[in-house]
């Protein structure tokens, strides 16, 4: 029998240890499950805030999108278009072209984005799902059509029931494939309402989508696009797909999947849920110098044993090895009762949202989501901790001295 795991459960479960010691261990026991809680909710909260807003997102970024690397417009290439079309994963392919300018509705004016899209555009992106107040053309070639997010037609007021009313969007036009931002080149370009819709995020306030083609003739340039975007027919392909698409490109354009599409928010999102990690983590640290001061003083209570162990041919090594499993040991249950903590407190914001958010914005409760890697990721850390925090009271075993007899 393997007499150091026999030892380590034997002191575990000993209730000759004295009450201070009693106490002590179960403060370090209770303070390292609070911490190892605290560290999988942190986590849990960031994660829920991160699908969030992934899913308002996806409601309105493609699966895959194709820019120049330098961010500036290009030229439609048809036998790139078509080499990407014939992608077998490929479903939706549109071209977009999108440019910042100003809207004038009756007297009302405001600023944001002109979106010429294809007739594709809005069965990428379930555009029809998403209609408040009108209805999708079915037929828009040579149309000026306008289809406004919510929050624009709001702030411009318009009503498609002004049927003659149009909006007015100035742009500079293009001189030579360039845009020139002079006085003479700048156009107005009038749109008629057609739809309003609400995908219930920031685009909805920006962006006014009308026909790709008409905008482009008005701009001056036919061929001038700023994306290329695709819908595949499961998202479980992008990662396959960017590699065949970023090799069809070429080195003068960048394949972005939905996380690259908003890589800087979701960086910005992660290094905060690290940053917040780092902190309670910092705090448990704090708590486990608790285990240092409870397992001192089991080995000063145990001496008498310990001297007896070694007058037995008990080696140094083994008896630490008894000392920090005791460590162990208490990290252990102190990650298990935390685990459960956790798993409670998800259990109970999931079904009856306890804490909520400030009022206005887009859920009532603070999103939360359990991911198993989280638990290794804490556990590991946890426990790193506690063995660290065990090792030194171990080494104490070597100051105490054997015992050949007893008066």
């Amino acid at each position: 029998m393997n007499i150091v795991p026999f030892l380590v459960r034997k002191y575990l479960r000993s209730g000759k240890t004295s009450l201070s010691i009693n106490i002590i261990a179960s403060i370090t026991i209770l303070g390292l499950a609070i911490g190892t809680a605290a560290l999988i909710i942190v986590l849990s909260v960031f994660n829920g805030f991160e699908e969030l807003v992934s899913g308002m997102f996806s409601k309105y970024n493609p699966d895959i999108k194709i820019v120049r690397v330098d961010g500036r417009p290009f030229h439609e290439d048809r036998a790139l278009l078509r080499e990407i079309s014939l992608v077998p994963e490929i479903k939706i392919l549109s071209r977009v072209y999108e440019q910042n300018c100003m809207f004038q509705h009756n007297n009302v004016q405001d600023f944001g984005t002109l979106k010429g899209v294809d007739q594709n555009f809005p069965s990428m992106i379930s555009l029809d799902s998403a209609i408040v107040e009108g209805a999708l053309l079915k037929n828009t070639k040579g149309r000026k059509f306008a289809y406004l997010g919510l929050g624009m037609s709001n702030k411009l007021g318009v009503s498609l029931e002004q049927f003659y009313s149009e909006i007015t969007a100035v742009t500079p036009g293009f001189q030579e494939g360039k845009i020139e931002l002079k006085e003479q080149n700048f156009k107005k370009f009038a749109i008629q309402p057609q739809m309003i819709y609400a995908l219930k995020q920031e685009s909805d306030d920006e962006v006014i989508l009308t026909d790709l083609d008409e905008f482009r003739k008005y701009l001056g340039d036919t061929t001038i696009l700023s994306s290329i975007q695709i819908k595949l027919t499961d998202p479980k392909f992008s990662s396959s797909v960017l590699k065949k698409l970023t090799a069809l490109a070429g080195p003068d354009f960048k394949v972005k999947d939905r996380y690259l599409q908003d890589e800087a928010f979701l960086k910005i999102m992660n290094l905060e849920k690290w940053l917040f990690f780092t902190l309670f983590m910092f705090t448990l640290i704090l708590v486990s110098f608790t285990i240092v001061g409870t397992l001192w003083m089991m080995v000063i209570e145990k001496r008498h044993d310990i001297s007896i162990l070694k007058s037995l041919g008990m080696e140094d090594i083994q008896i630490q090895k008894v000392y920090l499993g005791l460590g162990i040991g208490i990290g252990i249950i102190g990650i298990i009762l935390g685990f459960a903590i956790s798993l409670f407190f998800y259990y109970m914001q999931k079904e009856y949202a306890w804490i909520k958010v400030p009022a206005d914005f887009v859920v009532d409760s603070y999103p939360i989501s359990i991911r198993f890697k989280d638990f290794i990721i804490v556990a590991v850390t946890v426990l790193s901790i506690v063995i660290l925090a065990s090792i030194l009271p171990a080494r104490k075993i070597n100051e105490v001295d054997l015992i050949f007899k007893e008066d």
